[in-house]
């Protein structure tokens, strides 16, 4: 343990019952030594910094808290800023401290925010995790917070100090004085080492093993793409959105003519006001602040008037405009490089799927020609080419795999187009080519948990002949259906599903209503799909990082299935073929595992 230093020379706040422990301020870099010279080289530590800023590479470090045992948490400060302040430690004292403090079993909440801003600030080389308390408590249940405070209130019933009570609006923590901070980093710090003690208890073996073999090297890999970003072409963000905004003007000149009136596209109140009262046509859901014009509310008006196609028609040119085309341009502007860096949130979704925010690329458009423009201003540094590796019916082929369907086995392993396939067995021989996309509709529909109406609506065809389709389909493969229900009953019964990994997600059958029951029922298979292909494109990425990437070919971006490269040009066929051996290896299935390969100068061009 800890070399026993005087309390008095620690600053060491008295212990009290609400807190329980001590928080030791560390503004002397030879004590800031002792301390940690005398931790146990086997030492587990808690790790935690002190920014300016939310944004991990433009944020500077203020300082960094650390725990080793539930007794006592240290806060070291390096940077604070306001008259009077203390003591503190050099940034090159505070960089020795870290080098030796780093070298201990790390844990963290959310390390691959602190991970990047020691790297960003400190220059220092690759730092191993031991493990993340954020990533564990979504291993645990991901359908719940796990956020500090949260898990703090849950596990502890642990009020933290809130960061709004620290830090006065409009300043950062640079501002906070000494005490104030060191009480606050220092819980943090605490209660993340409490945490991981908790969450180790409560993890079963196999989600600690996945975790340890998979989530954790994946939060490096997640902070090299990062570090890496994308290329933004700004010339062609400008030239897009001023014919976005021509495209606006005009749409919104042609409603108004249609509706014969002038008022404000984006105020739903009053675009209710003109459908519903101006026009009369048929209200098809009220809110609390009156007419709903949702998407799905103005799908069921676009036979009622010629206006409706027009307004969903604006609605994706200006998100396309304030979601993507503006911030992208702006972001280009500010980056001495242009090239964006999105923040991949690992524990953002239920399912293991990635998002990302700030910007989010995981949604942009790829079934309206501006989405598909909008990918075109992602571009590949000069001498290199974006290299796109793309999983092939993925949820499809682990379909197969888990029912164990003979037909589907049959089709994928002899590398038939099983949307064909599916064609010649419901429709026959002469259809099967022209029947080929209601095939596919309905192959990923039933994924999903689409139903008849969903399906008729989709493909502009009675609901009568939907059924007819899903039926068919079922007596075509009847181990699909079989296992489909099987997933649907097993989570009833135990109240999770299991991703191909070991992942669960959890559902409360006992208290859902009507609508929920229903709704978790699809989920649960929907996770059981769309979760195990996370788990395989995520061990693909964490072999390619490992093994694949280098100074001339990096991995920039995951969209779902499809992986984005930057690849020096003379390098590209073959690296593309390097990942495909990989990914198609990454995990024995009962079917093969394919990719598609796509190369081009900019992200629109790998489709």
């Amino acid at each position: 343990m800890l070399s026993k230093v005087k309390s008095e020379a620690l600053h060491v706040k008295p212990k009290v019952e609400a807190t329980s422990f001590q928080s030791i301020l560390l503004d002397d870099a030879k004590i800031l030594m002792n301390v940690i010279d005398g931790l146990e080289e086997d030492a587990i530590v808690a790790f935690d910094t002190e920014t300016t800023s939310l944004d991990a590479y433009n944020a500077k470090i203020v300082g960094f808290s650390f725990c080793v045992d539930e007794d006592m948490a240290y806060y070291v400060p390096i940077s604070h800023n306001y008259l009077g302040v203390g003591e503190q430690i050099s940034m090159e004292d505070a960089k020795k401290a870290l080098i030796e403090l780093l070298k201990h079993k790390i844990v963290g909440q959310n390390l691959k925010y602190d991970i990047a801003v020691v790297y960003n600030n400190f220059n220092l080389p690759r730092i191993d995790i031991y493990a993340d308390t954020m990533i564990l408590a979504w291993l645990l249940n991901p359908e719940s917070s796990v956020g500090l405070d949260t898990l703090a209130l849950r596990f502890f019933n642990h009020p933290m100090i809130k960061f709004k009570d620290v830090v006065q609006k409009g300043e950062n923590f640079s501002t906070v004085p000494l005490d104030s901070a060191c009480e606050y980093a220092s819980e943090d710090a605490w209660m993340t080492l409490k945490l991981y003690h908790k969450l180790q208890e409560m993890l079963e073996p196999k989600l600690l093993i996945l975790a340890r073999e998979v989530e954790f090297p994946f939060i490096h890999t997640l902070l090299m793409m990062e570090k890496e970003g994308i290329k933004v072409d700004g010339a062609y963000f400008e030239t897009l959105l001023l014919r976005t905004d021509k495209a606006i003007e005009l749409l919104k000149n042609e409603i108004f003519s249609l509706c014969n009136a002038t008022f404000n596209l984006n105020s739903t109140q009053q675009l209710g006001n003109v459908l519903f009262e101006q026009l009369g046509l048929p209200a098809v859901k009220k809110t609390k602040t009156g007419y709903s014009t949702d998407e799905n509310v103005l799908k069921e008006l676009l036979d009622k008037h010629e206006s409706i196609s027009k307004i969903l028609e604006y609605r994706e040119l200006y998100k396309l405009k304030s979601t993507y085309i503006e911030p992208l341009l702006k972001l280009s502007k500010t980056s001495p490089e242009s090239r964006v860096h999105t923040s991949f949130m690992h524990t953002g979704t239920a399912t293991g799927r990635l998002s990302s925010k700030e910007p989010n690329l995981q949604n942009i458009p790829v079934k309206t020609e501006l989405g598909r423009e909008v990918r075109g201003g992602f571009v590949a540094k000069d001498g290199c080419l974006l290299v796109g590796v793309d999983y092939s019916q993925i949820e499809l082929r682990l379909l197969a795999h888990f029912s164990g369907d003979e037909a589907m086995l049959e089709a994928f392993n002899t590398h038939k187009d099983i949307h064909r396939q599916t064609a010649l067995r419901l429709f026959g021989e002469a259809e099967a080519d022209a029947k080929r996309g209601v095939a596919k509709s309905i192959n990923f529909g039933l994924l999903y948990g689409m139903g008849p109406k969903k399906l008729s609506d989709t493909l502009g065809i009675t609901t009568k002949e939907a059924k007819s389709y899903i039926d068919g389909y079922f007596a075509t493969f009847p181990t699909v259906r079989k296992y489909l229900t099987s997933i649907e009953e097993r989570a009833k019964e135990v109240g999770f599903v299991e991703t191909l990994l070991g992942r669960k997600r959890y559902f409360d059958f006992e208290n859902a209503n009507g609508m929920q029951y229903a709704g978790y029922l699809r989920e649960a298979v929907n996770t059981v799909f769309q979760g195990s292909a996370a788990d395989l494109i995520k061990l693909s990425m964490n072999k390619i990082m490992a093994t694949l990437v280098d100074d001339e070919a990096k991995l920039l971006l995951q969209i779902h299935d499809e992986l984005i490269f930057e690849v020096k040009e003379e390098k590209a066929e073959a690296f593309a073929q390097s990942v495909k051996e990989v990914m198609e290896g990454i995990y024995a299935l009962h079917i093969p595992l394919k990719v598609s390969i796509a190369i081009g100068k900019n992200w629109g061009e790998l489709k």
